[in-house]
């Protein structure tokens, strides 16, 4: 038999899939070996270790016959040649691996999987920009796909060689069935840990994405007499309901002369670079008006962060909201009061969605972003300036509302060669194959970067803060200044934000200068959503805050017994004492231990008692999340 016939013979055996499908499992196996090692956390044989490498064994497997699987079917049952079904697979499958690689990438440095959010990053206008990442990531991306793609044809190529070689097929059954044994395994696994709540077994399983989880704790306890440990857990449940908000219609007391509104936002902004060193024009300017040390993001992200600090709310409200295309009252109130808008940023009002939110009553033309082409710096830069124009050329018989995103402190961190003060800084970053333990060596050289974009913003602020002092306005303006969320530089095990309620993610700067208060510096814990409150409040809005906000006025003197910070899939409660994340049940991440104020993990014993003090807090707290919206 000749070459070719030989080749043609082997490409119409349908034995030829159990061989590609049994050599890119092992393939598949390198390419979540990161998985693995996050789930084992560590190498001593224990029951997680067992049940990590059976799971790393099942869904390299599971993830390869995903693909495989209706390829077989249609060369079976439609006839389609197992060549035209190769040109369709081999591309198929890099994808799959380049999304897995992909995901372990942001898993490792975000602790989260590929989820809802990330996805609404991708396909969202402004999404992917606002990541800061540049063409180098794209192209690495590119040649890991092309590498993929060269890989799974050689695949291919070995498995139409071997085929026909008698020794492979008793090999081949062997060890699809061990694979079979395997997944059954890991299922059973994961069922018996769930009945007797084994914690490092099921925390294992939220390593890998994808993960299903198999419980029987029904069929166990019915027909085996078995009893489930169950430890006490809060879940909530958030849908995208009708909303009801406020609860009742607002009597606005009437505003003589109302004050102007500047609303000054940097990106990614913690507490402690609000620094005499580093922020020297602001800190000043903290020096004279009021000063809040203890003050929370309502959100360890960019969309919870604005949307708690506009409309008071919970960031659990934002889908409810954004669905609704509900614009905040206070947006609501200065409309009606005949203000002058000038809403700006440097990153992009369509994502997040501030266009179809924030800021739906104001029409499109008056949303100003800043020019693509130009670097984040260059963009704020460009930004001061327009709005200095602003205020210079603004109808001075209208009250005016001003606000400004600066984008030079998001990831990659930006500003020019000449601002420099923190060194040795990164001066190249590639998003691209970034993993925590890459990323360690050089992460005081990246945090100095940061702190160089945070200086430059300073700068814009300095520019800002003296207009509108030469032009008078500090005797009937309220200004506000203070970042969208934090940005942690693995001081607790991750970098960026988006990923925990750690300090380093959702402590942020608030300067406020109010005329007619004098300097106070704040230690009492505020939030976000005190600032729409105390907005809505020198507006005319009544000082019982509860049916248009779950914000208090923030110059009230008393303090409260707990704030609510938000991520995309779950609320932290944050009191004096302790940090408490609750998920959202519709996402089924389970439920976290709570630690102290400053992250430090609690003991048995002091965990529980936390958990009874504050109770009523917690079950308040979940009670918010549902407060205005329509009851079914």
């Amino acid at each position: 038999m000749g070459m070719k016939q030989k080749m043609k013979t082997s490409l119409n055996n349908p034995a030829i899939f159990s061989l590609v499908l049994i050599l890119s499992v092992f393939q598949m196996m390198t390419v979540t070996w990161g998985f693995f090692v996050h789930g084992a956390n560590g190498f001593s044989l224990n029951s997680s270790l067992v049940f990590s490498i059976a799971t790393w064994i099942a869904y390299s497997f599971i993830y390869v016959a995903l693909v495989l699987l209706p390829a077989y079917l249609a060369a079976k049952f439609f006839n389609i040649s197992v060549k035209s079904i190769a040109f369709i697979t081999i591309p198929l499958t890099s994808l799959v691996m380049l999304f897995l690689v992909t995901d372990l990438m942001i898993y490792d440095l975000y602790n989260f999987h590929f989820n809802g959010f990330v996805w609404n990053l991708i396909t969202t206008k402004g999404g992917t920009s606002s990541l800061g990442s540049g063409n180098d990531a794209y192209f690495s991306a590119g040649l890991s796909f092309l590498f993929g793609l060269l890989v799974n044809a050689l695949i291919w190529m070995l498995s139409v060689y071997c085929v026909n070689k008698q020794y492979w097929h008793y090999s081949v059954r062997r060890i699809a069935s061990f694979f079979m044994v395997v997944v059954i395994s890991q299922m059973l696994m994961y069922g018996v840990a769930d009945i007797y709540n084994v914690g490092e077994v099921l925390s294992t399983a939220k390593s890998y994405p994808f993960h299903r989880n198999v419980t029987f704790r029904g069929a166990a306890e019915k027909y085996f007499g078995i009893q489930s440990v169950r430890t006490a857990g809060t879940k909530l449940s958030i849908g995208t309901s009708s909303i009801k908000y406020p609860l009742a219609p607002i009597q606005f007391e009437p505003v003589d002369q109302p004050m102007n509104i500047v609303v000054l936002v940097a990106e990614s902004l913690r507490w402690d670079r609000l620094d005499p060193a580093y922020m020297p024009n602001t800190w000043r300017f903290a020096q004279k008006g009021l000063f809040f040390k203890n003050h929370y993001s309502s959100g360890n992200g960019t969309r919870e962060g604005l949307f708690g600090m506009f409309y008071g709310l919970y960031g659990s409200y934002w889908n409810s909201f954004l669905y609704n295309n509900k614009s905040p009252l206070l947006i609501d109130r200065l409309i009606d009061l005949n203000y002058e808008f000038d809403i700006r940023t440097s990153a992009k009002f369509s994502y997040p969605e501030f266009n179809k939110t924030l800021f739906s009553r104001i029409p499109l033309s008056q949303l100003y972003e800043a020019d693509d082409a130009k670097k984040p710096f260059q963009r704020d830069e460009q930004n001061a300036t327009d709005f200095i124009r602003f205020i210079k050329s603004r109808d001075k018989n209208k009250p005016f509302m001003s606000f400004f995103f600066f984008e030079s402190t998001h990831a990659r961190y930006d500003f020019p060669d000449e601002r420099v003060i923190a060194e040795p800084y990164l001066k190249d970053f590639n998003y691209w194959g970034v993993s925590r333990k890459s990323l360690l060596p050089k992460i005081g050289e990246l945090k100095n970067r940061y702190t160089n974009s945070a200086h430059w913003v300073d700068v814009q602020l300095g520019r800002i803060y003296d207009q509108i002092e030469k032009e008078g306005l500090l005797d009937n303006t309220i200004i506000v200044v203070t970042g969208d969320h934090g940005e942690e530089f693995m001081e607790k095990g991750f970098w960026g934000h988006n990923s925990s309620f750690v300090e380093e993610q959702v402590h942020v700067p608030l300067v406020m200068w109010v005329p007619g208060q004098s300097h106070t510096e704040y230690t009492k814990t505020t939030s976000h959503m005190d600032i729409s409150t105390t907005l809505l409040q020198k507006l005319g809005a009544s000082a019982d805050s509860s049916h248009y906000s779950l914000g208090e006025n923030i110059l009230n003197e008393s303090s409260r017994k707990y704030i609510v910070t938000s991520d995309w899939h779950s609320i932290g409660l944050i009191t004096d004492s302790m940090k408490y994340r609750i998920s959202y049940s519709n996402n089924a991440f389970g439920n976290w231990s709570p630690t102290n104020k400053m992250d430090l993990p609690l003991d048995e014993s002091a965990a529980n008692e936390v958990m009874v003090e504050y109770q009523p807090e917690i079950i308040d707290a979940i009670k918010n999340t549902t407060k205005f919206l329509v009851k079914k």
